[in-house]
């Protein structure tokens, strides 16, 4: 990773390294996801990441002005090495210039050079979009789903929802990821090991207008996409229809994902 950092557009991205620029970091989730007080990481978790081998990563403006984040910090599960990503967020009129992408870019090129070959992240397997980018023009593949995994969620995004994730495993050094970020399209999955799971593209519209029926969709979901989890199937794209987001999934050949 290049501690400079590198250009995407007019943004320059590089490490959070002042007290000043990993305070940004809590107001952006105040500002991008409405969280309270009590429900955003606090400044002391981002200055003790770039101390003990986790990284804090920002989009500055040519001003200096923080308008985005990506944190990660340093985990283990046994023997396995690998980074979880706390969270990631562009400021509102920032989205849609590829500052998510580009703080990705980068977050892998510190895990790479930090000898690290895993990121994963959780994200609400209802959000069509977020599915889109981890799974599509990131490479992430996803076999393990939480129900409420966070417990009660204050953000305005959650929508009085229990707080369900699947968990993005980015295994960064593998081929389907460098093929994702070269823009190949992914393998689709195909008869016989086949399965997919639909979601709607405006569910967030949907939980505003119709609450109860976007609960029972959110339940639906989480029965087939664990009962397929249980199978050993994994989710290894997501198309986008004309109101529909469907999750492929097919059958896991190794423990780590690689062959897809």
């Amino acid at each position: 990773m290049n501690p400079k950092g590198t250009r995407a557009g007019t943004y320059l991205i590089r490490p959070s390294r002042t007290i000043r620029e990993l305070a940004a970091c809590v107001g952006l989730q105040k500002e991008i996801w409405g969280y309270p007080d009590l429900e955003v990481y606090p400044l002391r978790l981002f200055v003790n990441l770039t101390k003990i081998g986790g990284q804090v990563l920002g989009a500055f403006t040519p001003k200096g002005e923080a308008v985005g984040f990506v944190a990660a910090m340093p985990a283990w599960r046994g023997r396995l090495r690998y980074w979880h990503s706390l969270s990631l967020g562009i400021r509102r009129g920032h989205e849609n210039q590829g500052l998510g992408r580009a703080l990705k870019l980068e977050q892998r090129r510190g895990a790479l050079a930090a000898g690290v070959g895993l990121i994963e992240w959780s994200f609400d397997p209802m959000r069509a979009k977020n599915a889109f980018f981890n799974i599509e023009r990131l490479g992430a593949i996803c076999r393990r789903y939480y129900a409420d995994y966070y417990g009660p969620v204050a953000s305005r995004l959650q929508q009085g929802l229990p707080s369900d994730r699947l968990i993005a495993e980015w295994w960064i050094r593998s081929r389907r990821v460098t093929q994702a970020l070269a823009g190949k399209p992914s393998r689709r999955a195909a008869e016989p090991d086949r399965a997919q799971v639909a979601i709607p593209l405006d569910f967030e519209r949907l939980a505003q207008g119709e609450p109860e029926r976007a609960r029972a969709m959110q339940g639906e979901v989480r029965r087939k996409l664990t009962a397929l989890f249980r199978r050993k199937m994994v989710i290894i794209s997501f198309v986008r229809q004309k109101r529909e987001g469907h999750y492929q999934l097919r059958r896991m050949k190794n423990s780590k994902g690689l062959s897809f």
